[in-house]
């Protein structure tokens, strides 16, 4: 919106030139249609110039009218008007961002959460008040920003997404040696070198990541949208708050430590509490229950379950089937299988298996389940990229870091595995077959097919959310007119 001190023509005039407002005013409306001012509602207009003798005399239900515009423009304002204008509009939830070069802007540039200042053409007072200054005065750099910082969080969300998907195959193989129990398939060794190892190279790449679209960004609402329930929720938790006790004229007396300490205890007994904890929002969080289903439900028990078939059939490959390990497991006190004290196991067919076989069985095990982790990630970091589109064609080569934190990653993990003297420190063995790579691997491809499964089911029940065409075509109103205006 356009805040200026400049007459109300002037203003819509200028914002008019510059596309900030192309829908017809309350007036413009009567005088097309040719009816009295007074008979025009509300929802038969969408652009507001609103004089700043009115904002002194506006109401709560006035504000909440004006807000509800697209186009909306502020003129003959003075510095306590545009405070009084960034007040009312964080009240009601919206993240405020204001420009402005003058002394008179400074006391709005402090109240926004982010004040903007012109470096150029701006008072040395505009910019200590303001959090960012603009070098080049060009207000086309503020889109660019707003651009940078929503890919920002795109790709956090992304690295997160695919940083805990590791987490569930590490637990349940864990469990499985507590609960079952089956030899240890996964060293805390193991456990802290996949961690601290290729994860953190792969994990990394997603800085780098360029957007899933030309104009996805942009053209996607606010993660944090303003709608009648959002402002409700604003309202109910401001009530919430501790209560403002008033000396005898009226006044507000600020709130004491002890009161306050003594309201956030009694929180958590009240139905309220609990009832705001757990309500559903529009708003789009860096973690929330889409990105844990994926990772710990989804991907994580795919991983868990590719890990665990090939930890047997390397097992079997060395006749140790799924029973045998349990009985030999539930016999390591008496017998020490599967250490250099190990006695002779025979198995259910009659088969001797020797202290040497058991160690080569068991290594070899373990290291096919810390590849296939290795592996598997690899498939879902292509598979955490693409969020709108499916996780094949240009796209997934469009950041070469990737493969190059795969190659670094992946030759660490091969290094463990395969060069002898590491073996000694991390109970690997590098006498494993390559041909059980194709275990993971298969289940790597599934990972793929599961992402592109899941991107048709969320383009139809959001078909603007999850859908790139679309999103290039239907584009937010107030990013609309950013942009245009840049």
């Amino acid at each position: 919106m356009m805040v200026t001190g400049d007459h109300p023509l002037t203003a819509e005039s200028i914002g008019r030139k510059i596309n900030l407002m192309i829908s017809d005013t309350k007036p413009l409306v009567a005088k097309r249609t040719g009816r009295p001012i007074e008979s025009i509602r509300e929802h038969e207009y969408n652009a507001v110039v609103i004089h700043g003798e009115q904002i002194d005399s506006l109401s709560e239900n006035d504000w909440d009218t004006i807000f509800s515009k697209d186009e909306i423009i502020f003129a003959r304002t003075s510095p306590s008007h545009k405070l009084e204008i960034v007040k009312h509009a964080q009240s009601l939830g919206h993240i405020v961002g204001v420009t402005g070069d003058g002394v008179n802007d400074s006391p709005a540039l402090k109240k926004a959460d982010l004040g903007i200042a012109m470096n150029q053409s701006g008072s040395d007072v505009s910019k200590e008040a303001a959090a960012m200054i603009l070098m080049d005065d060009n207000f086309a750099s503020t889109v660019k920003g707003i651009e940078e910082g929503r890919l920002i969080f795109a790709n956090l969300r992304k690295s997160i997404q695919y940083t805990i998907s590791h987490s569930t195959p590490e637990v349940v193989v864990s469990l499985l040696f507590v609960v079952v129990p089956v030899p240890l398939p996964l060293t805390p060794i193991l456990i802290l070198v996949t961690d601290l190892g290729f994860e953190l190279f792969l994990a990394l790449t997603f800085a780098w990541d360029k957007p899933e679209s030309k104009r996805g960004l942009m053209s996607l609402p606010p993660r944090k949208p303003v709608t009648s329930s959002s402002i409700q929720r604003v309202r109910r938790i401001a009530l919430n708050r501790t209560p403002t006790v008033r000396d005898s004229e009226g006044r507000p007396i600020p709130p004491s430590k002890l009161s306050i300490f003594l309201h956030n205890m009694k929180k958590p007994f009240t139905a309220s509490f609990w009832a705001e904890l757990f309500e559903s929002t529009d708003e789009e969080l860096l973690v929330d229950g889409n990105l844990l289903s994926w990772s710990y439900l989804e991907i994580g028990v795919i991983e868990a379950i590719g890990a665990l078939v090939a930890y047997f059939v390397v097992l079997n490959h060395h006749g140790i089937t799924p029973y045998d390990a349990r009985i030999m497991q539930q016999d390591v006190p008496e017998k020490h299988y599967f250490t250099d004290k190990a006695e002779d196991y025979t198995t259910i067919h009659n088969q001797v298996i020797t202290k040497d076989q058991q160690l080569t069985a068991y290594f070899e095990a373990q290291s096919i389940v810390y590849l296939s982790i290795m592996i598997q990630q690899i498939f879902n970091l292509f598979a955490c990229k693409a969020r709108h589109r499916f996780p094949f064609g240009k796209f997934m080569f469009s950041n070469p870091r990737s493969f190059i934190g795969i190659f670094f990653g992946a030759g660490l993990g091969m290094c463990i595995v395969y060069i002898k003297p590491f073996n000694v420190a991390f109970n690997t063995s590098y006498t494993l077959s390559p041909l059980f790579w194709l275990i993971p691997i298969a289940f790597g491809v599934y990972i793929l097919i599961h992402a592109s499964i899941r991107i048709l089911i969320l383009r139809k029940m959001h078909p603007v959310s999850f859908n790139p065409e679309i999103i290039g075509l239907q584009m937010h109103p107030t990013v609309r007119s950013v942009e245009r205006k840049a």
